[in-house]
């Protein structure tokens, strides 16, 4: 039981960094161990679901929570709070770094065979600066402005059919660490109308963004699984680097008096020892 609420826990966390553009929820999954979960809950791989049924119930349940109860809290908390609020995901990265290092020396081979130990090794290390460019590129485009979409609140064919492929796009990049599915709907122009559709219930514009979100969350599981299981260093190389690179859009660029400064600097090591108590526990399901 204790163990379902911990997954119910983390998936309510999932789900509100899903609701910040520039955080990743599945930089989340990752450093509290539960990725491999959350990809074969998106996937819909019916045989290992009917085997870990419960955990990933706790965790899809603790997921929709985390989106649907704290877009208006995350929105009032950035807007009320914006250094502080980034400073605590700050930590999070950071705190993130140890447990991701790990997993990138684990999907190194162990051969005798050099020669081709340092193949696996150049390779992750230009994955890990492939995702770290990527990460950059992004963050100079977010530089050059990002025009905000007026808020569409009324239902319309065109309208829908936009969201349920913009959405798509947005799932398979939440389920990628490091980038954020909130930062490509920014991009993309609809992030506002989003957010306040979810914030309002609004159903008719709910339902073409959670047909597009789960297309793309199927399909996307399905290649990031693939991948993950034929080149697993490279792949934790290109997240890390992804992830390392998500600290350009965390970091606060507002002047900030001392004693603020100071509780900026606490609530980042707070964000610290969440990551470093999760991710310090195997709380992930096994998938053999």
């Amino acid at each position: 039981m204790i163990s379902l609420i911990k997954l119910f826990g983390i998936g309510i966390f999932i789900g509100i960094a899903n609701v910040v553009p520039g955080v990743s929820g599945g930089t989340i999954a990752v450093i509290c161990n539960v990725y491999d979960t959350l990809i074969t809950l998106s996937s819909l791989n019916l045989a290992r679901m009917k085997q870990n049924w419960k955990d990933i119930l706790s965790l899809g349940l603790g997921i929709g929570a985390g989106i649907l109860l704290f877009a208006k809290v995350i929105t009032m908390l950035y807007t009320a709070y914006p250094a502080q609020t980034s400073s605590f995901f700050m930590g999070i990265v950071a705190g993130s770094m140890p447990f991701l290092f790990k997993k990138v020396r684990a999907g190194l081979p162990t051969a005798e065979n050099g020669a081709a130990v340092s193949g696996w090794l150049y390779g992750t290390l230009g994955a890990g600066a492939v995702g770290l460019a990527l990460m950059l590129g992004m963050f100079f485009l977010q530089k050059r402005g990002v025009q905000t979409a007026a808020v569409v609140t009324v239902f319309s064919s065109g309208f829908a059919v936009k969201l349920a492929v913009l959405g798509a796009l947005a799932a398979v990049a939440m389920l990628i660490p490091g980038i954020s599915g909130s930062f490509v709907l920014l991009i993309l122009g609809v992030y506002p109308t989003v957010l306040q559709a979810v914030a309002d219930f609004n159903i008719p514009l709910l339902i073409p963004i959670a047909i597009g979100v789960g297309a793309g969350l199927v399909a996307g599981a399905r290649l990031i699984a693939f991948l993950l299981e034929r080149f697993p260093a490279p792949m934790y190389g290109f997240i890390l680097g992804l992830v390392a690179g998500s600290v350009v859009y965390l970091y606060p660029r507002v002047c900030q008096p001392i004693a603020m400064r100071a509780v900026s600097a606490t609530v980042c090591l707070i964000g610290y020892a969440a990551v470093s108590f999760f991710s310090s526990r195997d709380t992930s399901v096994s998938m053999e």
